[in-house]
């Protein structure tokens, strides 16, 4: 065969097999699933969605494989927020915010929902959906998460541009309202 020619039977090869990204657990028998996870195939990146082995883990891989859980109205904040930009601390629930004075989301039991001010300055898009930015998720974080829990939390988003000096002006905006104190101390820790 000359170089840069195609074999005569190229023609008659298969083309190769297409691997979703992303697999859903109901989309194949529980054998199959449970044998693909034993074996390396796939792994889990939340609940019963599953990458295929070799795929990079990216912000987006991670909003797509909860994207079920999120309404349109809603954020992704908090704890999830920060798997989300960092791929660490896998939530047990998707933490999801929605503005306040509007309708909760619908329960779900894989689902946590808040009311939060939400303007546009926090927000960032991750695979089509509002995920809050590190800055505001490093503040969530200091304040609504108890200081021993949040200090090597919100220190994780450091390498992303977290800036606690910064949150802690973005408090004073919110004196008076419920956990600044706490979060606080926090940050105080954090910028240590």
């Amino acid at each position: 065969m000359l170089a840069g020619m195609p074999s005569a039977l190229a023609r008659f090869r298969p083309p190769p097999l297409s691997v979703p990204a992303l697999v859903h657990r109901d989309e194949m028998p529980s054998s199959a699933w449970h044998g693909q996870l034993r074996d390396g195939a796939l792994h889990v990146v939340w609940g019963d969605v599953a990458a295929a082995a070799g795929l990079r883990l990216t912000p987006e891989v991670r909003v797509r494989s909860i994207a079920d859980l999120v309404p349109d109205r809603a954020v992704i904040g908090r704890s999830t927020a920060l798997w989300v930009h960092t791929g660490r601390h896998r939530p047990d629930r998707v933490e999801v915010l929605v503005h306040r004075r509007t309708r909760p989301a619908a329960p779900n039991p894989h689902r946590v929902s808040a009311e939060a001010d939400l303007p546009d300055a926090d927000l960032t898009r991750v695979a089509g959906l509002r995920v809050t930015t590190v800055q505001r998720t490093g503040v969530d974080l200091a304040r609504w998460l108890p200081t021993h829990t949040a200090v090597p939390l919100v220190a994780d988003l450091l390498a992303l541009g977290f800036d606690p000096v910064r949150a802690a002006h973005e408090l004073r905006a919110l004196t008076g309202e419920r956990h600044v104190r706490s979060a606080r101390r926090t940050l105080a820790l954090v910028g240590r």
